[in-house]
């Protein structure tokens, strides 16, 4: 699937969504588009001469001037008439357009009759000669019979030409290359579009080119009247729109109900080869976010016959003993290669679909298909299968990622009875621990998982996880979370997963687990809030210290002298929003290169749209991540203050120090309401967070006048009335759960408490 790559900012993913990248056609499909339409004009051009000049060579000169008529002439218009009458015959109208040797007959005809009609117009020894009146019309009704019959033979000719494999070959090229289809089958699909695009402008000439699309040509191949050919070059090309060119086909797919049941059909067909079930798998992986199974009878057996390959490996038959110390031969067979694809898009599929509450109802429903989603946990050769054949951790990763998927559902689901099943099976729990445990570069993704099922095992009280099980879980989270060496995402996950179970669980569990090195871990976590770590990284290290303070008494000297004078700082500096426009285009303007070079290559045009549209996306993403940090922060500060850890005095010794000056610290505090009013769920818990230190501030006598000085209760209740539609929003949906609470208390109640206290 290699090609050359698109240019920068081209069909591929480039910051653009699918459905931005799918409104207009390619220009390569539009000129494939052009010469369909050129074709399909020129053979009705061809098409309706020919009836034109039968009509006219029957009823007005063999019916009217039959007797006129000299031997030539009568020879000639009954040769052409009779080759025109096999143009009556549906069958040889459609060898025409469809067959190659339809269209040469066509031609041949065609400039037969052209060279009969040039002979006579040449010779035009025909009319009225004997100055008979009857006969005055002769002369002009064949004038126009032989010129009509050149012209026809003139277009068959254009068409020809059009139609001339090299000349098609030309307009078919660039849209291979930019589809990046495979020779063996792409040309053939390609050329099937050309014919079907070429249809539709005979059937309807009002047809515009930008109406068809080669995408809607793929998906229309897979209706149920479809030929298994055609079937078959629909999901290929359908599967490189998704793969290559990351194309969102579901709008076009998911309304036909009929399509989605033939995929799913596909997959349990004994008939179907193993290309058209990868084909399809990879279609309804696409797909499966967005499909209800209660729709689809017999989708759950369909599915399930994708796993069935798990019962035909020697190594993950347990019956059989001594299988994991098998040499791995045959890993990288494509044998297996292909079984192993078949399983992982069914996993794929039983993951995507689990998104949706009902359909994990129907997946635990199911005992058959729960029993191969299972088999890799409960597997009591995992471990050794997994190590000696590397490519097998794939699909154990994605059997991890459906039974997280399901055991997160509601109870009514199934969900928890699946997690209580696991939990109570120590094969199961073994194999978690021994994988997250591992710590090898080659199984990061594999510890994710195994982190992600035992933190909610953790969290559901009716798992009954042994309680070493969640300390080692909790011990280990917080070791992956602060080694440097670990990946970013294996890093990440361990720290969210600990802050889950740090806000969830009971009080004895996280003092015995962590606080029994309480002093070394608070200070390793108050370091990963430096400047030089992630911004993510950041965040998390700040939650996990307000979960601490929650659990334990903390150390003043080190919250004073230490933790706070960071957290103040950081929370105080201003961060101004980046510019709305990307540095390259900038500079260009300030340059004048874009004045003086009004020409440039469009590649390079293209190119720097691409990079602006990176350059704009890493900015909202960097912008986005430094309004969590500050939410974080300030949160933290909140705790610090509200919870007495220090006394108002150390605080305000702090904040002096960070913010000296009269009456800076509320200056600042300020400031970040101000850039913070905005309608949005992140900016609103900011504003909360600083009315709620101003009001603690206040409650304690302290900076009173400065608050009022500053006419900062002006600003929050500017806030609150910007905001109190998304508060009102927030309450009635009942949605605002979790570990960051947005809608109470309430911005209003804040600005009211704060003004008595002002007043």
């Amino acid at each position: 699937m290699g090609g050359r790559a698109p240019p920068a900012g081209s069909r591929r993913n480039s910051g653009l969504g699918p459905e931005k990248q799918q409104q207009e056609p390619w220009p390569e499909e539009m000129s494939l588009n052009e010469l369909a339409m050129i074709l399909a004009y020129l053979q009705k051009g061809v098409i309706g001469m020919g009836y034109l000049a039968l009509t006219w060579s029957t009823v007005v000169l063999l019916g009217g001037f039959v007797t006129a008529l000299g031997k030539k002439d009568f020879w000639c218009l009954t040769a052409i008439s009779m080759i025109r009458a096999a143009w009556l015959f549906k069958e040889w109208e459609e060898l025409m357009i469809n067959s190659l040797k339809g269209r040469v007959m066509c031609v041949c005809d065609s400039f037969i009759c052209a060279g009969i009609s040039l002979w006579r117009v040449i010779q035009r020894d025909y009319g009225n000669i004997d100055r008979d009146n009857t006969k005055a019309n002769l002369m002009p009704a064949l004038d126009f019979f032989y010129y009509l019959v050149l012209c026809q033979g003139a277009l068959s000719f254009l068409w020809c030409i059009s139609a001339f494999r090299p000349v098609v070959a030309r307009f078919k090229a660039p849209l291979l290359r930019v589809c990046e289809f495979p020779e063996i089958w792409g040309g053939t699909s390609v050329q099937g579009y050309l014919s079907d695009t070429r249809d539709k402008f005979l059937r309807n000439p009002e047809t515009s080119t930008q109406d068809s699309r080669l995408v809607k040509y793929a998906v229309h191949l897979l209706d149920s009247e479809s030929s298994q050919e055609d079937y078959l070059s629909g999901a290929r090309m359908l599967d490189v729109f998704i793969k290559v060119h990351l194309m969102d086909v579901r709008p076009l797919i998911l309304p036909s109900s009929q399509k989605v049941q033939k995929l799913m059909d596909t997959l349990r067909w004994s008939s179907s080869d193993r290309e058209i079930k990868e084909l399809a798998a990879r279609i309804l992986a696409h797909l499966a976010c967005h499909i209800d199974l209660t729709q689809f009878p017999g989708a759950i057996r369909c599915i399930s016959s994708l796993l069935s390959s798990t019962t035909q490996l020697p190594y993950w038959n347990n019956d059989q003993q001594g299988s994991c110390n098998q040499s791995p031969q045959g890993a990288g067979d494509s044998q297996e290669d292909r079984w192993n694809e078949l399983i992982l898009q069914g996993l794929t599929i039983l993951e995507r679909l689990a998104s949706d509450q009902h359909n994990c109802r129907d997946i635990c429903s199911s005992p058959d298909l729960i029993a191969k989603i299972m088999s890799p946990i409960c597997s009591e050769t995992l471990i050794q299968d997994i190590n000696i054949m590397p490519a097998w951790q794939d699909v154990v990763n994605g059997a991890y990622r459906v039974v997280h998927r399901l055991i997160r559902a509601p109870e009514w689901t199934g969900g928890r009875r699946l997690a209580h099943e696991i939990s109570s099976s120590e094969r199961a729990v073994s194999n978690l621990e021994r994988i997250l445990h591992q710590g090898n570069t080659g199984s990061q993704q594999l510890q994710m998982r195994a982190m992600e099922i035992l933190a909610e095992l953790a969290l559901d009280s009716s798992a009954n996880l042994a309680m070493e099980t969640k300390e080692n879980l909790m011990s280990k989270q917080l070791q992956i979370f602060l080694n440097e060496g670990t990946g970013e995402d294996l890093k990440v996950m361990a720290g969210k997963t600990l802050l889950a179970l740090l806000s969830k669980t009971t009080r004895a569990i996280s003092v015995v687990c962590i606080m029994r090195k309480y002093n070394p871990i608070v200070d390793q976590v108050t370091e990963m809030l430096d400047a030089k770590n992630k911004a993510i990284y950041r965040t998390i290290a700040a939650e996990i210290l307000e979960n601490f303070f929650a659990l334990h008494t903390m150390d003043k000297n080190h919250v004073k002298n230490t933790l706070l004078p960071k957290v103040l700082a950081e929370v105080l500096t201003s961060k101004k929003k980046p510019p709305s426009e990307a540095p390259e285009r900038q500079a260009s303007k300030g340059s004048g290169d874009i004045e003086e070079n009004p020409l440039q290559d469009d590649e390079e045009n293209q190119h720097l749209e691409h990079n602006v549209q990176i350059n704009s996306s890493e900015q909202n993403e960097t912008q986005a991540a430094m309004v969590e940090l500050k939410e974080a922060l300030l949160s933290l500060t909140s705790v610090i203050f509200d919870k007495l850890i220090i006394s108002a005095e150390d605080f305000d010794e702090v904040a002096q120090k960070v913010a000296p000056g009269e009456g800076e610290f509320v200056a600042k505090l300020k400031t970040i309401v101000e850039e913070n009013c905005d309608a949005t769920a992140n900016s609103l818990r900011i504003v909360k967070l600083c009315g709620q230190i101003a009001v603690t501030m206040m409650r304690r006598s302290q900076y009173n006048t400065h608050f009022k000085d500053q006419k900062f209760v002006e600003t929050l209740s500017k806030a609150s009335r910007i905001t109190c539609n998304l508060e009102t929003c927030m309450l009635f949906a009942g949605t605002d759960c979790g570990a960051k609470k947005t809608a109470r208390p309430l911005l209003s109640d804040l600005v009211k408490e704060a003004e008595a206290l002002v007043a």
